[in-house]
């Protein structure tokens, strides 16, 4: 990753410890390790630190992104307990995870806000009033879209208010995402890039310039996911964000900056040292090979036995995937489990594509498809080549395959499928991501489990609400269903999901 695990890490908070003082580093590890919902006194730097701490950790971890989105998207596939690799996804875990987004960083992002209203004048010391509030909502925002991507319906609109709305309702994904981009737009205009005093930035340190792209690009990222139904809207608000200002290069890239040592190491380091429950998926590992993509080798390891790249098929059943030695299939590159290897946000590559997609939408503002299919392309993997073992005519050459070029494949192809396929290779680890991507684009590759489902029919269009809901809010699940259009189950498509 020149993942640039080195030169990006500048813009996370562990570097400043680095460049500080001894006691300085002690009191942001501190301010990381304190928690935030009982701290001897308030502190907004603490809420925001531990809040995007959180969020990463919750969404890069074993469970959610190991073994639901990396899985959901292939780029992962079970070598033993590969039940959720054929959709039997465990109720306790959606559980803990819709509990843990809404009380955690949901809350504590929600806590910046209602405490820079209230009394501004307390908080100052932490950054300005209007940025403290805008990186708190963009965060937020984030965080749902994460979220209604995965189950459709949520509470939103009446959600983090518990003393006024104990049973919050749930919103459409239609008026969740008018309500992104609502909450986008207020962060976007209310952000001074002049002041870089925001305390306890772990992603950005501060630098405010960059959470305005990050808002901006995010804001694209929403209008395009719901421009295949509401396609005026969607138009309006890309040209709006691309007028702003989106990421311009790696360097814009939104990281978390994990360090070596528990607990502020990469959970997926911390999850298999001493495990090796994935391997690679054969759905990525052929595609890759197909293309002659020199990033098999940034994502996976040789395997151990034939020193060749060997996916392991995708959806075996326990039995199956245990007649498989894992010496004989490639694992997970060792960059990927490094502990100081950082967490995505958002990142250039996937913003250079959702500016193709823009421009073969005809939508004010983007610019050249082709061109920027070929910028994702390179900063996907100019980002993932820890070792700068590419030259920019290595990279050129690939483009320049007909298996890739975009103006040869267009004669034959959507835009759809050529831009979603190399977007997908590029989201790479953010699973959640590559999943939403396949179900919105179509771009096909994804294959049914090779042992047929446990639950569902196919690929999944979402995720089952979880059974507290059921229990807990029960009537208003029961309106968050209604909404669904369908049943509560993994077959239901998406608002957006229209093709």
């Amino acid at each position: 990753m020149k993942i640039q695990f080195n030169k990006y890490i500048k813009y996370g908070l562990f570097s400043v410890c680095m460049a500080a003082s001894l006691s300085a580093c002690k009191k942001h590890y501190e301010q990381l390790n304190t928690d935030p919902n009982e701290p001897s006194s308030t502190s907004t730097s603490f809420l925001l630190s531990n809040a995007q701490k959180y969020m990463m950790d919750f969404t890069w971890d074993e469970w959610f992104n190991s073994r639901r989105g990396n899985q959901l998207a292939q780029y992962w596939a079970s070598n033993q307990y590969s039940n959720e690799s054929r959709y039997a996804f465990r109720v306790g875990v959606t559980n803990n995870y819709w509990s843990y987004f809404y009380s955690r960083p949901l809350q504590d992002l929600q806590e910046i806000i209602r405490l820079n209203e209230t009394a501004p004048n307390d908080y100052i010391g932490f950054g300005k009033t209007e940025n403290q509030i805008a990186v708190a909502k963009v965060l937020q925002a984030w965080l749902y879209q994460n979220m209604t991507d995965c189950w459709g319906p949520i509470p939103f609109s009446q959600a983090l208010q518990g003393a006024e709305y104990p049973f919050p309702k749930y919103d459409s994904q239609k008026e969740v995402y008018t309500g992104l981009l609502a909450k986008l737009d207020e962060a976007i205009n209310a952000f001074d890039v002049s002041d870089n005093s925001l305390k306890g930035d772990v992603i950005y340190d501060g630098d405010v310039v960059k959470w305005k792209k990050l808002a901006n690009s995010l804001k694209m990222r929403v209008a395009l996911r719901m421009a295949d139904v509401e396609p005026t809207t969607a138009a309006t608000a890309v040209s709006e964000a691309i007028a702003s200002g989106v990421f311009e290069s790696n360097a814009d890239n939104a990281l978390f900056s994990y360090v070596a040592g528990a607990p502020n190491n990469n959970p997926q380091s911390e999850d298999y040292k001493t495990r090796n429950d994935f391997a690679a998926s054969s759905t990525m590992v052929d595609e890759l090979q197909r293309l002659n993509d020199p990033r098999v080798g940034f994502y996976y390891a040789p395997a151990v036995n034939s020193g060749n790249y060997v996916g392991e098929v995708y959806g075996l059943s326990e039995a199956n995937a245990a007649l498989t030695a894992n010496d004989d299939i490639s694992q997970r590159n060792a960059q990927v489990l490094a502990e100081s290897a950082p967490g995505i946000y958002l990142d250039y590559a996937q913003v250079e594509f959702m500016l193709a997609e823009a421009a073969e939408r005809g939508i004010s503002g983007a610019g050249d498809a082709a061109t920027h299919y070929n910028n994702g392309i390179t900063a996907s993997m100019q980002f993932w080549d820890a070792q700068a073992t590419l030259s920019l005519t290595d990279i050129n050459n690939y483009i320049a395959q007909a298996t890739v070029d975009y103006n040869t494949l267009r004669g034959s192809e959507s835009w759809k499928k050529i831009i979603g396929r190399q977007k997908w290779i590029a989201l790479y680890m953010q699973g959640i991501q590559g999943w939403a991507e396949y179900r919105r684009l179509d771009f096909g590759i994804l294959q049914a489990p090779a042992d047929g489902t446990l639950e569902g029919t196919s690929i999944p269009h979402r995720m089952i609400y979880p059974n507290d809901e059921q229990t807990l809010n029960g009537d208003k699940y029961a309106e968050g269903v209604s909404l669904l259009g369908g049943t509560d189950n993994l077959d239901t498509k998406l608002w957006w999901d229209v093709n």
